[in-house]
């Protein structure tokens, strides 16, 4: 009996007491049949038997953990597939859309990223509530982070990395993965700050050199670093090259206007000129304020010293967080091969490897595309346009009241500016009456009539007519004829602002050629008798005919051959 039980009910239990009378074994015996050992079971006392549980959506999950550690991507994937399909309701269902995106993340390659990317994607649309989002948008600019390339190379990956890191950054401010993606930010934009730095750079070296003056190409691109890269390591030369780059296009402006005989030109050479000393010592200033621990700082207050400009003093926060930079920064360490200058492996590989390890490891890059200022006008244009539309007449020679707007006692200073010598008015002027607009000579303006000109047309009427920007009154409007004017002087001053002048020295070089080849092309002229030799003392005056008549000169002889084959 002993060995009967412990086959049907697999029990273990020490061999009783030679003492045990055979009432307590048979005792034993009934009781375990009662317990269900005899191959009957009851309900009542299996542990499972009244728990409502989807057990098998939890061993398809399990089975496809199992294989995703193993390797095996695409049968981990069939069996969380399976799980969607058959169990919609499951408890595992967010954690089993999150496998398959992570097989597909970890097997890699191309395919296997894109459709990593669109799985996270399709996470986060579904599931945005829950912390493995966060992970998943994550994942998402690691993919593109992963596949950085150099500063020269194509920038897809890194504006891509850029975008996503920042949409991480801004939706999951509480993420414990925060300072991962604030670092891989860092490294990202360091390398778009180096690619636009190449850039400026190479159109600065074409400037200096002198095969084209492309000084505003590289100083637009290197305000831009400036502006949407503040972390960029190389900011320090960046700033310094932009104020090397104005003060020698102040220059350049100041040693051109000294051989400039057209006024309006050697006005807008003068206005350029002091523009540009003034933006060379805002950089200046900036290179010492930012960079206060940086090699060129010194150079900086040098500069500023010899333009007669105060030395700012840098804070101690700056002092600090520039330490910080510098200490952050690593050296990357290169293997030698067997050539000593040239490394083939460096010249094939793709990674940006020196510009991560030099990427700033301190402060807070930047969250949002940086909104450019608008272009300035072009210096000089507000003061050619007032000498333009006064020497016309649009605008009065001398500065009119200051307006006072109806109802209020206190001067207004007029739009566009105002004079040292403009009269403050004390009340109100009255509304103008046609009988008080001046007669002056126009050059679009409609003709004089008698009828009313608000019949016949005027300034105030005239569709394409618009209010002038440099009066000082608001009420002067220009005619077509007057705008176009102003269109003029707006180009002038923006193709001088664009196109920075050559050298002095070359330009008097360039000077004295076209002299002498304007010399020698009227001695040839001269010599071939189609210019008189000498030129009368007092000009000719059109059709008088008291004037001495001047002898035309006689047409050379044509030779046989021209006779023939005239040309």
């Amino acid at each position: 009996g002993r060995i009967a039980l412990r086959f049907l009910c697999g029990l273990s239990f020490p061999p009783p007491a030679r003492t045990l009378a055979p009432a307590l074994a048979l005792a034993t015996l009934l009781s375990m049949g009662s317990s269900g050992c005899f191959l009957q079971h009851h309900a009542n006392t299996n542990p499972l038997a009244n728990l409502k549980s989807n057990q098998p959506d939890k061993a398809l999950f399990d089975a496809a953990m199992g294989d995703l550690d193993k390797g095996k991507y695409t049968v981990a994937r069939l069996n969380l597939e399976t799980l969607l399909n058959t169990y919609p309701d499951s408890e595992y269902l967010a954690r089993a859309k999150m496998g398959i995106a992570d097989s597909w993340y970890r097997e890699g390659g191309i395919e296997g990223m894109a459709q990593a990317e669109a799985q996270y994607k399709d996470f986060i649309t579904f599931f945005p509530a829950m912390k493995e989002a966060s992970e998943a948008q994550l994942k998402v600019a690691t993919i593109h982070y992963r596949q950085l390339q150099k500063p020269d190379r194509d920038p897809t990956e890194a504006n891509r990395a850029q975008q996503e890191l920042r949409t991480f950054l801004t939706n999951y401010p509480d993420s414990p993965l925060r300072s991962q993606a604030l670092q891989m930010l860092r490294d990202t934009q360091e390398i778009l700050a180096e690619r636009e730095y190449r850039i400026g750079e190479f159109y600065m070296e074409r400037a200096h050199e002198g095969e084209y003056a492309d000084y505003r190409a590289a100083q637009s691109r290197l305000e831009d670093v400036s502006v949407k890269y503040p972390l960029y390591s190389q900011g320090d030369v960046v700033m310094d090259e932009l104020a090397t780059s104005y003060l020698t296009t102040s220059k350049l402006y100041q040693g051109a206007s000294t051989l400039e005989t057209i006024q309006q030109t050697k006005n807008l050479y003068l206005a350029n000129a002091d523009t540009d000393r003034q933006k060379a010592i805002q950089d200046f200033d900036q290179v010492i304020e930012r960079y206060p621990l940086s090699p060129l700082a010194k150079d900086a207050s040098r500069q500023l010293a010899g333009l007669k400009a105060p030395v700012p003093k840098p804070s101690e926060d700056a002092i600090a967080f520039n330490r910080q930079e510098i200490a952050g920064r690593t050296q990357v360490v290169h293997k030698r091969s067997l050539w000593a200058d040239l490394d083939p492996l460096a010249l094939v590989s793709a990674k940006p490897a020196t510009e991560l390890a030099r990427a700033d490891k301190v402060g807070s890059p930047a969250l949002m595309e940086a909104e450019l200022p608008p272009d300035p006008p072009p210096p000089g244009l507000d003061a050619l346009l007032r000498d333009t539309l006064k020497a016309t007449g649009a605008i009065p020679a001398t500065t009119t009241a200051t307006l006072i707007p109806p109802g209020s006692t206190a001067p207004v200073p007029a739009t566009g500016g105002g004079s040292p010598n403009a009269v403050t008015a004390t009340q109100a002027p009255k509304a103008l009456a046609f009988q008080d607009v001046p007669d002056k000579p126009r050059g679009a303006d409609t003709p004089e009539s008698a009828t009313p000109q608000s019949l016949t047309g005027s300034n105030d009427t005239d569709p394409n007519a618009r209010r002038t920007s440099v009066a000082d009154n608001p009420n002067y409007l220009l005619t077509p004829n007057e705008v176009d004017l102003q269109n003029r002087e707006q180009i002038l001053a923006a193709e001088v602002h664009r196109d920075v002048p050559a050298p002095l020295a070359e330009l008097k070089k360039n000077a004295a050629n076209q002299a002498k080849t304007r010399d020698a092309a009227i001695a040839k002229l001269k010599k071939e008798g189609k210019l008189p030799a000498t030129q009368p003392a007092t000009p000719t005056a059109g059709n008088d005919p008291a004037a001495p008549k001047q002898e035309t000169p006689a047409a050379p002889k044509k030779g046989f051959f021209s006779r023939i084959w005239p040309l």
